[in-house]
């Protein structure tokens, strides 16, 4: 029998993250493997945050009532996280017709999705606990507790203590508060107070899919195939149940079929309807899919309903897209408090990799690189290393920008899609370019700066010099000749009040990128409170 490795609690923690959804989970999974001392503190009485799989009494398949997909193409840190794990992935079920129902009166209509609906997206064999699972079965036993809420932060200076609920305060050096940003600035105090700005950036900061609800019903069989359905479906019409149906059936061998779907009810209307709702959303299946579609299993997640993930702030405004200020990506309590979460990302927030991204960013922040990679030669060769990697990723972008529009559109987000397929582009640009930064590291080291600024950050950048006035004339040109974005005049023919808006947002993203390659070339980057 292997032998179990259980940790004895310290006196102060090394570190103490409090979450232990993906980002929390990932984060001590990293920090352990480097021989940090880590505590995870969760709420619930479960892991895994909004990842969440429950197992189908009737057929055994795995539903996820919370993130489903990740897109490889797009999405470096869950592909490499995957890969490490060894777990495996499927493509998700796209042949077939999608299915339109815009009049409840009328039979849907059939339409042929080119490519398909999910644009490449992927699905995490055994559904996407399995992920979080895989890391925290890595963890040092007894490294976890569960069933135990932060109401409170006390900086003592040496280190932070964490007041909760269920045991005695804890110590740590540093902390990672890896949590919705809203229920941080509603549920725990802080002492000294947090900087307003702060405070406020965490407030304004909205958590994904927080007041939504997810609904998955389970087959014998995935049925609506033999009919050429590819198990889409879009209902566009007011009294609509399911905004958006999708397949969410087992791959493979595995027995079973599943319609996954986005309630289209508010809050307020889901709890008005709370006892009709599996009907309603049976007759809207049978609707789409026939007779057969009133024979299925419901699995009903309302997250509105989750305290641990819906803030006040949540529920009270309709959802929006997670833009966390820069404030929230940096540390506090002279680097002993730091905020994670997919909602903190540059890159992928909201989604699974949001959380990684997340992760990946407080890692490097602390740790210096696991080895010193001297065989790489001189900082000459590492410089022109860097750039030539920094030329492909310029290269790839514009493809990017092309992916990231057919994924909103898509998913039926019609809003800002300029500017948020160009930002979804240029964060996985940088954040590639940060981990290509990573694998020349021959630079770093305090001796090579000067007030804060390194001596090789201008000959690095430079690689990026006319990039965004590129990238958005390219964006541009293709949005000129797209069929798809004829019926959205704003992003067809952006305007000059856009135009500007766009360049703002560009700016801002390759502002906070220069920072962030500057503070990795120093050795020990010395975080900064708001001013």
């Amino acid at each position: 029998m292997a032998e179990v490795h259980v940790l004895r609690p310290p006196t102060v923690w090394d570190v103490v993250v409090v979450g232990a959804g993906l980002c929390g989970l990932a984060l001590a999974h990293r920090l352990v493997a480097r021989g940090q001392r880590v505590l995870l503190l969760e709420a619930r009485g479960r892991i895994g945050g909004r990842v969440l799989t429950q197992t189908c009494e009737s057929t055994g398949q795995p539903l996820d009532l919370g993130p489903s997909w990740f897109w490889p193409e797009t999405e470096p840190h869950m592909v490499a996280l995957l890969a490490s794990l060894g777990l495996e992935s499927t493509p998700q079920h796209d042949p077939g017709d999608a299915l339109w129902l815009t009049d409840p009166n009328r039979s849907p209509e059939r339409r042929m999705e080119a490519g398909g609906v999910h644009a490449g997206a992927r699905r995490i064999g055994g559904g996407s606990a399995t992920l979080t699972e895989a890391l925290f079965k890595a963890l040092p036993a007894g490294s976890v507790i569960t069933g135990s809420a932060l109401i409170g932060l006390r900086d003592h200076g040496a280190s932070v203590e964490l007041l909760r609920t269920g045991g005695p305060s804890l110590r740590a050096r540093r902390v990672v508060l890896a949590l919705p940003p809203r229920l941080v600035q509603e549920r725990v105090a802080f002492d000294p107070p947090l900087h307003t700005a702060v405070d406020q950036a965490l407030k304004d900061t909205p958590t994904w899919m927080a007041a939504q609800a997810k609904a998955v019903v389970s087959f014998a069989a995935p049925f609506w195939r033999e009919a050429g359905h590819s198990g889409n479906a879009f209902v566009r019409h007011p009294q609509a149940v399911l905004g958006e149906v999708f397949d969410q059936s087992c791959t493979g061998d595995a027995a079973g079929g599943a319609l996954g779907g986005f309630v289209a009810l508010d809050a307020s209307q889901r709890e008005h309807f709370r006892v009709g709702l599996p009907l309603l959303i049976e007759s809207q299946l049978a609707q789409l899919y026939g007779i057969e579609a009133q024979s299925g299993q419901l699995a009903l997640q309302d997250w509105a309903l989750e305290r641990w993930t819906c803030s006040e702030a949540d529920r009270a405004e309709p959802p929006a897209w997670p833009q966390a200020d820069p404030l929230l990506r940096r540390g506090h309590w002279d680097g002993r408090l730091w905020f994670g979460g997919t909602e903190t990302a540059t890159h992928g927030a909201g989604h699974m990799e949001g959380a990684l991204a997340s992760a990946d960013r407080i890692a490097h922040a602390w740790l210096a690189p696991a080895s010193m990679p001297s065989e790489q030669g001189d900082q000459a060769t590492a410089i022109a290393g860097f750039t030539a990697g920094v030329q492909r990723l310029r290269a790839l972008a514009g493809g990017r920008y092309r992916q990231q529009l057919v994924r909103l559109l898509s998913a039926q987000q019609h809003e800002q899609l300029t500017q948020r397929a160009l930002l979804a582009a240029v964060d996985q640009t940088y954040s590639e370019a940060l981990a290509l930064l990573d694998a020349f590291a021959p630079w770093s080291g305090p001796g090579h700066t000067a007030q804060g600024r390194h001596a090789l950050t201008p000959a690095l950048l430079k690689a990026f010099d006319g990039w965004n006035k590129a990238l958005l004339d390219d964006a541009l040109a293709h949005n000129g000749t797209s069929c798809a974005l004829s019926s959205f005049p704003q992003d067809h023919q952006p305007d000059a009040e856009l135009l500007r808006a766009i360049t703002r947002d560009l700016a801002a993203a390759w502002r906070e990128f220069a920072l962030e390659l500057n503070a990795r070339l120093v050795s020990a980057p010395v975080a900064q409170e708001a001013a």
